[in-house]
């Protein structure tokens, strides 16, 4: 005779299921407000100079929020491999808190601007240790999964961030932009709390910060972020300020090298970069923000000062792109799921680029603006296959004790890819206008220092042989960046070529892996 026996139901202890999706939805809840938060800000910038004045120091509300977020992310990324991940990540959302609260009671533009950059510091940590954390919560193919989550979130952020911020401000007040972001805030800290328990680094093990290296990577990236933001706009590239703060990243970076490679824990281990895999990995992250930056900021000046469209409609002709990208996400990685292969995606990636940017060239000012929109596909097809295979590429590369420096890196140097991109595309589309204003109007007065001196609404009232000239100049422009940033797809195409498949074997902490 022989007894049946059923087996009790698991646990709801901290490593069910259901507990580590609430820690990864507490991860996402933190990703979100920090790439909310970049642009919900902007829509409300006159109010605040309204409100608190210094006009003149107005554009470093953002540039003290985008340069603290460069500064920081590696640094998060080191201390989460040295300390817990979720002590770090928990630590990032406070400060972000708390760097909001002070942000909606600041009380001058100087108060406002120092806020902004601790907010900025918080919200370094809240993007790589969240991505830190999911690699180290999933295996490799499970993770494919939540990185389609974040182009979600980066598609609602990108369109309902500036809505949102105009709809606050004008219910409510600019300052609840950054009130809003406490109740999220402390759902992410409970998801987090609920839901992560991840690896503590080994009791036996020495921590050293590498602090030295930290002030030198600092000062090579803020220097580096202020020349792309500044030469060719604020300050000629000739200047002695710009040439000053070449000169003062090129010598900390050189100086940063020098002291990693004697570090005992070095801030960025260079042994990363001994994997072909990884190397290649950071161009194809700095393509896909190059690419990024050049689509979200110069295809709406095509829709608004080439073809009249309002700005809020404007918005809303980059669904398509966010909508591929969403779509190919999710599908390349049920494809990874199911297959274990990656290395074809990163390759359709920068194809997709490439054909998107060339599309671009055949707008005209004739095009229908909700036609023009379509050529968004191929360019979100780019951009998914690009983004969550870098991320996945990364992490297959480095042993589990550098995820945190790794994913720090990488997020690095996308930051890098949108600050160079948006500085030597912003070169390159004013240069067009100029010369083609000058060729048609004899001069390029319809420009001012660093950027157009027309509005959308504007452009309609211009007299009709000076509308053809000024929409002309605009799609020059937009041609000439279109041409650049396909290079930047046949870049990522060629080293996503080289890229080596390994097995998406299963890398966390305490899973040994064999050697590749």
């Amino acid at each position: 005779m022989s007894e049946t026996t059923t087996a009790a139901p698991p646990k709801r202890t901290r490593e069910h299921p259901r507990f580590v999706k609430l820690g990864i939805a507490g991860a996402l809840f933190g990703m979100f407000l920090g790439m909310m938060d970049s642009y919900i800000v902007a829509t409300a910038l006159p109010s605040i100079v309204g409100d608190l004045g210094g006009l003149t120091s107005m554009t470093w509300i953002i540039t003290s929020y985008a340069l603290a977020i460069a500064a920081s992310t590696q640094v998060w990324g080191k201390l989460s491999d040295l300390y817990n991940r979720k002590t770090m990540f928990l630590l990032s959302v406070a400060v972000f808190l708390a760097g909001s609260m002070l942000c909606g009671l600041a009380r001058s533009m100087g108060e406002l601007i120092a806020f902004r950059a601790l907010q900025g510091l918080g919200a370094g940590g809240l993007l790589v240790g969240a991505m830190a954390m999911v690699q180290t919560l999933l295996p490799p193919k499970e993770s494919t999964r939540v990185s389609s989550w974040t182009a979600v979130l980066l598609g609602v952020a990108l369109i309902a961030g500036p809505l949102a911020g105009g709809v606050i401000t004008s219910s409510l007040s600019w300052r609840w932009i950054f009130y809003v972001n406490v109740p999220f805030g402390l759902l992410c800290l409970l998801g987090t709390v609920v839901g992560v328990t991840v690896p503590m680094r080994p009791k036996a093990t020495r921590v050293r910060v590498d602090y030295l290296g930290i002030v030198l990577l600092t000062a090579a990236v803020v220097c580096l972020a202020l020349v792309t933001g500044w030469a060719g706009t604020t300050y000629p590239w000739g200047s002695g300020l710009i040439l000053g703060l070449c000169a003062v990243a090129v010598v900390a970076m050189a100086a940063f090298v020098h002291v990693e490679r004697r570090a005992p824990e070095p801030l960025v281990p260079f042994r990363m970069f001994g994997s072909r895999n990884f190397s290649l990995a950071q161009v194809l992250g700095f393509a896909f923000n190059v690419t990024m930056v050049a689509t979200v900021t110069f295809l709406p000046q095509y829709f608004q000062n080439a073809r009249g469209v309002d700005p809020v409609r404007s918005g809303f002709l980059l669904i398509p792109m966010m909508v591929g990208m969403v779509v190919v996400m999710n599908r390349s990685s049920a494809y990874i799921r199911r297959t274990g292969r990656y290395r074809i995606l990163p390759m359709i990636g920068g194809a997709g680029v490439v054909v998107g940017m060339l599309l671009v060239l055949l707008l005209g000012p004739d095009t229908n603006p909700v036609l023009a929109s379509l050529v968004g596909i191929p360019l979100g097809i780019g951009l998914g296959c690009l983004i969550q295979n870098t991320i996945l590429i990364i992490r297959m590369s480095v042993e589990p004790r550098d995820i945190g420096a790794a994913m720090g890196m990488g997020s690095l140097t996308r930051t890098m890819g949108s600050g160079i991109g948006a500085a030597l595309f912003g070169a390159l589309y004013l240069g067009a206008l100029t010369s083609t204003l000058t060729d048609k109007l004899g001069s390029a007065g319809l420009l001012s220092s660093g950027g157009t001196g027309l509005e959308p609404g504007q452009v309609g009232a211009l007299a009709p042989a000076v509308r053809a000239a000024w929409s002309a100049a605009v799609i020059h422009g937009l041609h000439t960046v279109a041409l650049g940033t396909a290079v930047a797809g046949a870049v990522a195409l060629l080293s996503a070529y080289f890229i080596r498949e390994v097995p998406l074997v299963d890398n966390r902490p305490g899973v040994r892996r064999p050697p590749s």
